[in-house]
């Protein structure tokens, strides 16, 4: 029996629009009630999963910017938040400069960029798709000089976003073959996100697990993306749902149903034997 459920969101529990299916909340409802423990993993600021958080209604930790955050709104409880140290984020920026390509900065609460094209995109982005279907947002700060900022302190997450997709991959392999103390991996078609080497989604997970006493066998995990691979490599059965990207389903233990056909809550109801 599988003690502990540990999911993405975009591309895997949330649909193409980004809604969260009554079916998910419907079938993580019932394994909430019958004890088992469900962990969100996401790639994005943890308060932007909140929302999805609010509909489940359930205590449910969440695993924010690839695991470099661990908390839980439900009880309050701040698990751990991993920051970057800044000789790695200015390498970064050096690295993005040379690239012409725009870089953005994230701590808990707050977004900084120095490119207006991001600044930018970042507030169309709140506008348009999370005001609209959400009531949790973040800042967004337009910085001058990367390099001289003081807020580097607490950056738990890089991120660069180019549509030059060639150029994109290009730019993660320079990251993570130059700087040893981070990991680039790519989190959405036009996107790679950085974080320091010790955080994934795999270790975060290994660690909530850690803490109430479940071990790493009774884990099952769901993924569509690049950074998703690390927990679903640490669980006891890796899935990738059936518009993951190749990489993540050769990764995967099996490949389910795509996520606008509700594959995670089908394979839940059928490994724990739940009736429509």
């Amino acid at each position: 029996m599988y003690k502990l459920i540990a999911t993405d969101c975009d591309g895997t529990i949330l649909d193409s629009k980004g809604y969260l299916p009554k079916e998910i909340i419907d079938t993580f409802k019932i394994l909430h009630n019958k004890g088992i423990h469900i962990l969100l993993a996401t790639g994005r600021n943890d308060i932007l999963a909140k929302d999805y958080l609010d509909e489940l209604n359930i205590n449910c930790p969440v695993a924010g910017c690839n695991g470099a955050t661990l908390l839980n709104f439900y009880t309050n409880e701040h698990y751990f938040t991993k920051s970057m140290d800044k000789t790695s984020l200015d390498k970064i920026f050096d690295i993005c400069k040379d690239g012409n390509i725009g870089v953005k900065m994230f701590t808990n609460d707050t977004c900084y960029t120095n490119d207006q094209t991001l600044y930018e995109g970042g507030i169309n982005l709140i506008t348009i798709k999370y005001t609209k279907k959400m009531k949790y947002s973040i800042n967004y700060k337009l910085v001058e000089n990367m390099h001289d900022f003081s807020g580097l302190d607490n950056i738990v997450k890089a991120v660069v976003i180019e549509q030059d997709i060639p150029k994109l991959l290009k730019i993660r392999d320079i990251i993570n073959t130059s700087i040893p103390s981070v990991k680039a991996v790519q989190s959405n078609w036009n996107c790679i996100d950085i974080n320091s080497k010790s955080v994934s989604k795999g270790n975060a997970i290994l660690e909530y697990a850690k803490i109430v006493g479940i071990k790493p066998e009774e884990i099952i995990a769901f993924g569509d993306s690049e950074n998703d691979i690390s927990m679903l490599k640490e669980a006891g059965l890796g899935v990738a749902v059936g518009n993951a990207d190749d990489c993540v389903k050769l990764s995967a233990n099996k490949v389910i149903d795509t996520n606008d056909n509700f594959g995670v809550a089908k394979f839940l109801k059928q490994i724990y034997n739940i009736n429509n």
